[in-house]
């Protein structure tokens, strides 16, 4: 396959997921954190990886996971995790994806090509792209349109110049200075000036206070206390968190301590 089919079957695959999931074809994803997790059934863990390591994703006991770098910008963040279920819905092998390796050089395996298609339709559908320039008046291409789009989508400026080059075929002459304006970070000058808010999402509440566990991990350790099984201090140091982020969990999901006190 050429790399334009290979991304084509992405963009296949991910509007399939959209339909199976009820998620639309043309909507931006107030949390793809949740989205995975809570209607695709894939945990998600936010944690500090190795440098220049983006996010994995594989199976443990028939079971899909996926972990992504809290290291990396929040933007950056959604596309790898749009990425790595990409590659879990495509029913790729267990992977390991390098920063390099999302959104990255043309020459590249064709199960990444793939994923890369899956991760920006899922994200930014071009159907949903088309409806955002209808509604704002087919604006002619400008920083101010990528900065919005990218907006609307939670997505990066350099996601939304890749979703409107797919939408208006762009000419190299067009392309280029925008993109060359995004790499000095111009975007985000001007993203401050038209008073855009960043999106409050799962991934953007972790980043100030990683690692972000799954729900269900959470979940069942706060169920082992209520039963009187774990301390809050052993759970702290199981999962590897501060002991007062598992009490405001028990706190927050209204759980009562055990009748009595633990003997070990």
């Amino acid at each position: 396959m050429t790399v334009v089919e290979e991304q084509e079957r992405g963009y296949v695959a991910a509007r399939r997921v959209r339909e199976k999931l009820g998620l639309g074809l043309e909507a931006p994803l107030s949390d793809i954190v949740e989205v995975i997790e809570d209607l695709a059934a894939v945990p998600v863990t936010v944690l500090n990886l190795p440098p220049g390591i983006a996010g994995l994703q594989g199976r443990k006991q028939d079971r899909s996971f996926i972990f992504v770098n809290s290291d990396e910008a929040v933007v950056r963040q959604r596309f790898t995790l749009a990425h790595e279920f990409g590659h879990v819905s495509l029913s790729h092998g267990g992977s390991i994806d390098y920063t390099a390796d999302v959104l990255g050089a043309a020459r590249r395996p064709p199960k990444e090509v793939q994923a890369d298609g899956f991760a920006a339709e899922f994200l930014a559908p071009l159907a949903g792209v088309r409806t955002w320039l209808g509604l704002v008046g087919e604006p002619p291409l400008s920083l101010d349109v990528v900065v919005r789009l990218a907006n609307h989508f939670h997505v990066s400026a350099e996601v939304a110049l890749y979703r409107l080059q797919a939408v208006w075929r762009l000419t190299k002459a067009k392309y280029r200075p925008l993109e060359e304006a995004i790499v000095r970070r111009e975007h985000q000058a001007l993203a401050t000036r038209l008073g855009l808010r960043s999106c409050n999402d799962t991934l953007g509440r972790a980043k100030t206070l990683p690692p972000r566990l799954p729900r269900e991990t959470i979940t069942h350790a706060v169920t082992a206390y209520e039963r009187g099984l774990l301390t809050p201090e052993q759970i702290a140091a199981l999962l590897q968190i501060d002991v007062q982020r598992v009490q405001r969990e028990i706190e927050t999901r209204g759980v009562t301590p055990p009748e009595s006190q633990l003997d070990y």
